[in-house]
């Protein structure tokens, strides 16, 4: 049987709502926009999202699926609320959804699908949907599907209602995961932070090493780091640190509490410090700031 060529188009994007005209710097704010972009790509791949494009505050994602595409959306939306704001800094997620046909035959004709997907990506920490989503929608999501008086290029607009969804299931927005896809596992994820360095360890970037030595993926001059001083991977459920060093690894957690490691492993819960061949004493500089964020892939 031949595939389908239609597509749902989704178009997110991280819009800056500032209380102040001063410049915003991303990185010195500890990259709150490109967290969230983090977030809405994982989630993408997790519903076999395929990204299409990437802008500086959001990016283009096509589904196979229209349920896929709106559930996405929905947990976009939810993983990027739980994350902090940041002083005098509002930041909100913008998505947008519309149905086309993708471009994959030379006598195929663009349309403007993904132009009408970022002109429905508009409404503050919403979801606009476009005529032909809710044609296609099953009829599980058809009642948190709202009217709108507008319309975008001669469309007719709806508003998703991932809220109303989420507070009348137990589970969230995870009891709607469409039947087509396996059930999704749930995945480490680890950001590693050191000023305004970011290092990510992920499936696709799943070892770091840290230590004096310039060949490291982390090279720190102090003199209390040895050469090759630990290492952070990622196994299929969990972060391992694991150190190799003369003076050891200190992991602080969120809850304060010290954990010495020396020549051993410990494996990463939560978010916290981690300081390399020295003890915290309470001065947090020169330590690394960790998260671990689970999300969900599939096998």
């Amino acid at each position: 049987m031949a595939k389908s060529r239609s597509k749902s188009f989704l178009y997110a994007s991280v819009a800056q709502i500032r209380s102040d005209d001063k410049p915003f710097d991303d990185a010195k704010a500890g990259r709150p926009v490109g967290r969230r972009l983090n977030r809405i790509e994982r989630v993408a791949i997790s519903y076999h999202g395929q990204i299409d494009q990437r802008f500086d505050n959001g990016m283009l994602i096509t589904f196979d699926s229209v349920e896929g595409a709106v559930l996405s959306a929905c947990e976009m939306q939810y993983r990027c609320s739980v994350l902090p704001q940041v002083s005098r800094l509002k930041l909100s997620v913008r998505i947008g959804i519309h149905q086309g046909l993708l471009r994959q035959r030379t006598q195929d004709v663009a349309d403007n699908t993904p132009q009408i997907a970022a002109q429905l990506a508009h409404l503050d920490d919403g979801i606009l949907i476009s005529q032909d989503i809710v044609n296609s929608l099953g009829g599980d999501l058809i009642p948190f599907t709202r009217p709108s008086s507008e319309t975008v290029a001669g469309i007719n607009v709806f508003s998703f209602d991932y809220r109303e969804m989420s507070s009348e299931t137990s589970s969230g927005v995870e009891l709607f995961r469409p039947t087509l896809v396996h059930r999704p596992r749930t995945t480490p994820f680890l950001e590693l932070r050191l000023g305004l360095k970011t290092i990510e360890i992920s499936k696709d970037n799943p070892v770091i090493t840290i230590g004096r030595d310039p060949t490291n993926d982390l090279a720190l001059v102090e003199v209390h780091v040895s050469r090759n001083h630990c290492r952070i991977e990622r196994t299929e459920d969990d972060i391992l640190l694991t150190d190799s060093s003369v003076n050891g690894t200190i992991v602080v957690t969120e809850d304060k509490q010290e954990i010495l490691i020396k020549n051993g492993s410990i494996s990463l819960k939560g978010k916290g410090m981690i300081f390399l061949g020295r003890p915290f004493m309470g001065e947090r500089r020169g330590g690394l700031h960790y998260e671990l964020i689970r999300y969900e892939s599939f096998s």
